[in-house]
C-alpha cells in the first residue's frame, strides 16, 4: 500500500564548486516538525514503489516531489514539480534541525 508524505525540511551538500548545492536528505512530518529523516537513495526508491511525496506553503499549494538526476554533476537527487509559487519548492524550504 502506498503512502504520502510531506517533506517540511532539507539538507543539501555541494558536489561541484560553482554550482548549487544538492539536496542530500529531506525532513517528513507535521508542519512544525519532522518526525522523520530520508536520504535521497530512501526517497527515489520509495516513490518508484509507489508512495509519494510532496511539498505545501501556508497556503495548502502542493508541489509534487520527483526524482531527478543532474545534468552538470549526474548527482541522483530530487527536485520538486515545477509551478508558480515559490514557497512550496524544494529549494525553498528550510534546513532540518539535526539536533
Amino acid at each position: 500500500m502506498s503512502e504520502t508524505y510531506r517533506i517540511i525540511c532539507v539538507n543539501t551538500t555541494k558536489i561541484i564548486e560553482g554550482h548549487k548545492a544538492h539536496i542530500s536528505s529531506v525532513g517528513t512530518g507535521s508542519a512544525s516538525r519532522w518526525s522523520r529523516q530520508w536520504g535521497v537513495g530512501e526517497v527515489r526508491t520509495a516513490i518508484a514503489n509507489g508512495d509519494v511525496f510532496y511539498t505545501s506553503n501556508s497556503a495548502g499549494k502542493i508541489a509534487l516531489v520527483h526524482p531527478f538526476d543532474c545534468g552538470k554533476c549526474g548527482y541522483k537527487t530530487l527536485r520538486s514539480a515545477a509551478d508558480a509559487v515559490t514557497d512550496n519548492n524544494l529549494d525553498e524550504l528550510p534546513s532540518c534541525d539535526l539536533s
